[in-house]
């Protein structure tokens, strides 16, 4: 992933000191946002047996080394732009840049826990249908709204912004500088998924429909024909683009891409995506996870492991992570 980094992309804002200091040294590095379906296919609950959780790339801050608590079985995965959560027996844990406290787990959340999200600097987790937030309340993104303490089935985190999903309906709070939490028309039923960009959103509706909003400075929220006219089944937003599943082919568009062309592997069986600052990772329905840059063709190195047997995918920033094992036999 790590290729012309910078941890601030917002332009819009002046960073404090400790925030400037920790550019300096990824001076290569530029939110999954994610990113990537539930709000991203990547956060779905799994329900295994033996379960590895894998992660590779960018480890500046250590959010690709995966603590010795959830290397096996966990349950969820999700990845903010420079630290990782995961979720083992319903209790949380976070590891990599704990600049504003958002790997410092809160003790509520040790059970219980059902879907988890990272963002830039926050960290969100989902619990007995109530939204929890830590980590920088920058814009007011960690400030739950009252809405969104009961019957939450899903989340995503932005850069200084998070969604919900509730009964069907978006909730949005925290930055809204491109009005990326002014909800539009359709978003207030029939949803089924979220996810967020650095400062932009997508919802998939029941009809397999995809909504965009927020900032559109790089064309992230024009739909293109192809998703428009087709039936979506997975979503993720990355930095400034966006991604759409449609016939297992994966789409992609904004980022003022030079080539939105996806590789051979991703026109074909995909079934989740999750995206980061430059790259896509998609899940293959036999199993296989493949990763590439979002304007080129050419597959990125992934793990051995994450060849086959792939559960769920999640994509930081510049590093990427996956549950890989047997899934539980049918009921």
């Amino acid at each position: 992933m790590p290729t012309n980094r910078r941890p601030a992309r917002r332009r819009h804002w002046a960073p404090p000191a400790a925030l400037t200091a920790l550019a300096a040294v990824c001076a290569l590095l530029t939110l999954t946002h994610p990113a990537t379906a539930v709000p991203r296919p990547s956060l779905q609950r799994l329900a295994a047996s033996d379960r590895e959780t894998l992660a590779w790339a960018d480890d500046t801050y250590g959010q690709a080394t995966v603590p010795a608590a959830v290397t096996q079985g966990a349950d969820l995965i999700a990845a903010g732009d420079f630290h990782s959560l995961a979720v083992k027996d319903g209790a949380v844990t976070a590891w990599g840049s704990n600049l504003y406290q958002q790997t410092d787990v809160p003790a509520a959340l040790s059970t219980g826990v059902t879907a988890v999200a990272g963002g830039y600097l926050h960290s969100l987790a989902l619990k007995g249908g109530a939204v929890h937030a830590w980590g920088s309340g920058r814009y007011d993104s960690t400030v739950v709204p009252p809405a969104a303490k009961s019957e939450v089935t899903a989340i995503a985190a932005g850069r200084f912004f998070s969604l919900a999903l509730r009964q069907g309906a978006v909730l949005a709070w925290g930055d809204n500088r491109y009005k990326q939490t002014e909800l539009p028309e359709g978003t207030d039923s029939g949803i089924s998924a979220i996810a967020a960009g650095a400062y932009h959103a997508l919802a998939l509706t029941d009809e397999g429909k995809v909504l965009a909003w927020g900032d559109n400075r790089n064309k992230q929220t024009d739909i293109p024909t192809p998703v428009k006219d087709g039936t979506v089944t997975a979503i993720a937003a990355g930095k400034d683009f966006s991604v759409a599943v449609v016939g297992g082919r994966v789409h992609t568009w904004g980022a003022k891409q030079a080539n939105p062309a996806v590789p051979t592997l991703a026109q074909s069986k995909v079934t989740s995506v999750a995206a980061g600052h430059g790259h896509v990772v998609a899940l293959r329905d036999d199993g296989k996870a493949i990763e590439w840059k979002v304007n080129t063709t050419a597959l990125n190195t992934v793990p051995t492991g994450a060849n086959t047997k792939v559960l769920a995918i999640a994509a930081g920033a510049y590093h990427s992570l996956a549950l890989r094992g047997d899934p539980a036999p049918a009921p």
